[in-house]
């Protein structure tokens, strides 16, 4: 019986390896989309400081062409004065001069303004497109990382499955039945380790008697109260050992 305990717990050892790593691999996909889903945030920012600069640069341009109209309407209307023939007329386009220069200085002011502030948003545009492409090159680093990662899931899975088969090949079928059927009910652990007289698989003291006949390993033993497959703590070793 102690050898087939301790195959038991050899066995267990796998399984449990096999859907540590069955968890790890399941949570790459979702790891992947984290990523793409955080790259995607930083690149909308980034188009949307773009966008926002295109449309100040729209607008330099529009107030630009205005400005130009203006200026030549101005030039035009200087060209008349000496043309007016009465006095009234002439104080009104120069009033009217006047007024236009005076809005076209405003509207050259505006322009400085939208030039400086498109000047500090071209710096930061800059700096987080760089910022941008340093982050894309981690994200790819990081998901081929990843994938590499659930490659070699795969490849180690195939060498704990084929071990796992070997070693049912070693336990009576009625043993292995009554081990799988535990496994089962009880989330993967179908073997417990006893340190101390305590099952430590629900914590739970043992009986003197029945700790001493534990130690022997001669009969299989169920623990009282989860019902699991006992081992002794010294078991563990040998079995980590085969």
């Amino acid at each position: 019986m102690r050898k087939q305990l301790e195959g038991l717990v050899a066995l267990q050892i796998v399984d449990l390896k096999i859907e540590e790593m069955e968890r790890a691999k399941d949570e790459i996909p979702q790891h992947i989309a984290s990523l793409e889903e955080d790259f995607r945030k930083e690149e909308e920012k980034v188009i949307s400081q773009r966008s926002e600069l295109e449309k100040f640069q729209k607008e330099r341009r529009r107030k630009e062409k205005e400005l130009e109209e203006e200026i030549e309407r101005v030039k035009k209307a200087e060209a008349r004065v000496f043309e007016i023939k009465t006095n009234k007329e002439y104080q009104a386009v120069q009033k009217e001069l006047e007024n236009a220069k005076k809005l076209n200085k405003q509207q050259e002011e505006e322009i400085l303004e939208i030039l400086e502030r498109l000047e500090e948003m071209e710096k930061h545009l800059q700096k987080a497109e760089k910022a941008l492409e340093v982050r894309r090159k981690e994200c790819q680093r990081q998901i081929s990382d990843l994938q590499q990662k659930a490659a070699s899931f795969d490849q180690e899975m195939a060498s704990q499955v084929q071990r796992r088969e070997e070693r049912r090949k070693e336990i009576p079928p009625d043993l292995l039945s009554k081990y799988c059927r535990l496994r089962e009910k009880r989330q993967g652990v179908a073997v417990a380790q006893v340190m101390n007289g305590v099952c430590h698989a629900c914590y739970m003291n043992l009986r003197p008697q029945l700790y001493i006949e534990l130690q022997k390993q001669e009969t299989l033993i169920f623990c009282p109260n989860c019902n699991r497959i006992l081992f002794w703590e010294n078991g563990l070793v040998k079995a980590k050992e085969t």
